[in-house]
């Protein structure tokens, strides 16, 4: 079974088609190769050019005004490093629209789909609500190719493949510039895929495994495996009310544990100032503005479940330990609230028949279904029943002998 089979509810990445060159086309691709690699050659010198003659005429200017070149450089070229986000284009939407409606059998190249855009005059006045659809469209295209899953095993594998190793040259031109220390684990999620298990790691990071947790990379990598393929859950298994919830509690249960280095500690979310805040001097910090801070297993909707474990697992969401002053403030307030008469903790739910006097219901049957009493047993030592036979004594044996 492939992935996308796994998860039928998914968008599906459709794989290529090969397309067939023939030697024609081969031949003149590198004609044209060779066109664009001199006209490259001539636009580098004319640039190259253009710089000497503008280094001596900053050099002239600041020499002029008594200022560095550097300054006037600054001046001239400066520019913003900030940009605004990525949007769907209307011209990027008409070329996804025109190659949707071409590219049936025969693929066309980006030149040419520009080309039918331009002299297409249907797209060309388009109303908006038209050309709104076909942005929708150019989207959920996107979207698809980020989020969407390989239709079988062979595409997936080659995407891991180039996917793990361009993380890898990241990783390791980042431990270059920042002398960081990474380890990345990548193995399959179920038993009939073909994708192997791989990891990376930066310098000597693979000692980290030996050390601490006594065991090799490699056994690592094996047992994480085999827990992947255990878990047998496609997307929306591992992303369902009830494993949010779970993966919530947990995060939260053991960020409590190691900050307050107490086992089996139990997060109180109806007296969160008094039993957690007040008692062990911590607090949640970064709880989502938009979810209840109440139970996990009370949130009812995937998204904010979603939210949650998102923040948790970023650090977003994360305990801290108060400081002394802090601390101070903290109790300040809620002896304020105390005094003021205002609930601090959530009152327990009074029973309905609250006030009236409940009489002891009789057994069922009469004395015959009674449970019996227990024997008490008397604290007293017992004694010994003593024996009828006589033990005659030293004195009497002496006797007998004489005799």
């Amino acid at each position: 079974s492939t992935w996308a089979a796994r998860n039928p509810s998914a968008r599906v990445i459709q794989p290529r088609c090969s397309r067939q060159i023939s030697e024609a086309q081969k031949a003149l691709w590198a004609i044209a190769c060779q066109q664009r690699v001199t006209k490259k050659a001539l636009l580098d010198n004319a640039v190259q050019e253009y710089l000497t003659q503008q280094t001596s005429k900053l050099e002239e200017i600041a020499s002029n005004h008594s200022i560095t070149v550097e300054y006037l450089k600054g001046l001239i070229g400066g520019q913003t490093h900030y940009h605004n986000s990525w949007k769907v284009q209307r011209h990027n939407a008409l070329l996804h629209a025109k190659a949707l409606e071409v590219n049936t059998g025969t693929k066309y190249s980006l030149t040419e789909i520009q080309k039918m855009v331009k002299d297409d005059e249907r797209l060309q006045n388009l109303m908006w609500e038209e050309l709104e659809q076909h942005i929708v469209a150019l989207n959920e295209h996107c979207d698809t190719k980020i989020h969407g899953v390989r239709a079988n095993n062979v595409t997936a594998t080659q995407d891991v493949l180039v996917t793990t190793d361009r993380i890898a040259k990241e990783l390791t031109g980042l431990c270059d510039h920042t002398g960081i220390y990474a380890t990345l684990l990548v193995t399959r999620g179920h038993i009939n895929d073909s994708i192997q298990s791989t990891w990376t790691t930066t310098d000597n990071s693979v000692e980290f495994w030996e050390d601490v947790f006594g065991h090799q990379i490699v056994d690592i990598a094996c047992q994480y495996e085999q827990w992947a393929c255990t878990q047998n859950q496609n997307l929306l298994e591992r992303n369902s009310l009830g494993s949010l919830h779970k993966q919530i509690t947990k995060a939260i249960s053991s960020g409590l544990e190691k900050i307050t280095n107490k086992k089996h500690i139990v997060m109180n979310y109806h007296s969160y100032e008094t039993a957690i805040i007040e008692t062990y001097g911590v607090r949640l910090v970064g709880w989502p503005e938009d979810v209840r801070f109440v139970n996990p297993s009370v949130i009812g909707t995937v998204a904010e479940a979603q939210k949650l474990r998102d923040m948790l697992c970023s650090g977003t969401c994360f305990w801290k330990k108060l400081s002394k002053s802090e601390l101070d403030l903290f109790a300040t307030e809620l002896n304020a609230h105390r005094v003021a008469s205002e609930t601090i903790r959530k009152p327990q739910k009074k029973r309905s028949d609250a006030g009236i006097p409940r009489k002891r219901k009789a057994p069922i049957g009469g004395k015959e279904n009674v449970r019996p009493r227990k024997i008490a047993h008397s604290t007293h030592k017992r004694t010994l029943p003593k024996s009828a036979v006589i033990i005659p004594t030293s004195d009497e044996e002496d006797s007998d002998e004489d005799t």
